[in-house]
């Protein structure tokens, strides 16, 4: 059971440090990440070569044909075992 000074203690204490904490100065985190960057900045490279490769790949639908015939296979078994 909580005592309710207790829990007023514990709003007065929560919002003293919230109160605090928001006098504080941010960091740059802009100037932080630049400066960790290891090297230059990638290369911009126009959209139509990567939609042209993605293409070129096809939906998948050769990768996942075998996942979906074990699901289909799968889902009949339990079809005639739902009969049984």
């Amino acid at each position: 059971m909580h005592h309710p000074r207790l829990s007023r203690r514990m709003a007065l204490a929560a919002c003293l440090g919230l109160g605090l904490s928001g006098c504080a100065p941010l960091p740059d985190f802009a100037t932080a990440t630049r400066a960790a960057a290891p090297g230059p900045a990638p290369v911009l490279v126009p959209i139509d070569g990567l939609l042209a490769q993605a293409d070129a790949l096809g939906n998948g639908a050769a990768a996942t044909a075998p996942v979906t015939a074990r699901a289909e296979q799968l889902r009949a078994r339990a079809d005639r075992l739902r009969r049984e």
